[in-house]
């Protein structure tokens, strides 16, 4: 192995391992906020009975839904692996899985009591903006 092998590897590895810690920071910031439900969908059919749905972020790592969970109010959140893990009453873990993060649309999925769904989203303060002017999106 080469001194040039060696120091690539090394900066390709300080690179992956400081790139995962911004990316989480990054989402974190782009996630804080209100975001309200656009569009609902149960088990792959859009549903109504998602209406009125919304997510709340704060800069303290908590988090707000009113989707009937209980403890899903102002209970701490953390981003693993590309998903949004709230902890709620007794340490239990939902995770959202994101499917899109741009800094005007939010889409989750996630499996709740045996059901799959997916949470499509707008920021609250953002309606009819155009699409990503800086093209950044998280997925």
């Amino acid at each position: 192995m080469t001194i040039n092998q060696l120091l690539l590897g090394t900066l390709l590895l300080l690179l992956t391992a400081c790139g995962s810690d911004t990316t989480v920071k990054d989402q974190k910031a782009l996630l804080e906020g209100r975001w309200n439900l656009t569009e609902g969908q149960r088990n792959g059919k859009v549903t109504d009975s998602l209406r009125d749905t919304y997510f709340e972020f704060t800069a303290d790592d908590k988090m707000s839904t009113n989707l009937p969970i209980k403890g899903g109010m102002n209970s701490p959140y953390d981003i693993v692996d590309n998903a949004i893990v709230q902890t709620i009453i007794n340490d239990i873990q939902i995770k959202y899985n994101i499917v899109e993060l741009t800094p005007q649309n939010l889409t989750l999925t996630a499996n709740l009591r045996g059901f799959d769904f997916v949470f499509s989203m707008e920021k609250e303060g953002t309606e009819g903006l155009s699409m990503l002017e800086n093209g950044e999106s998280f997925q």
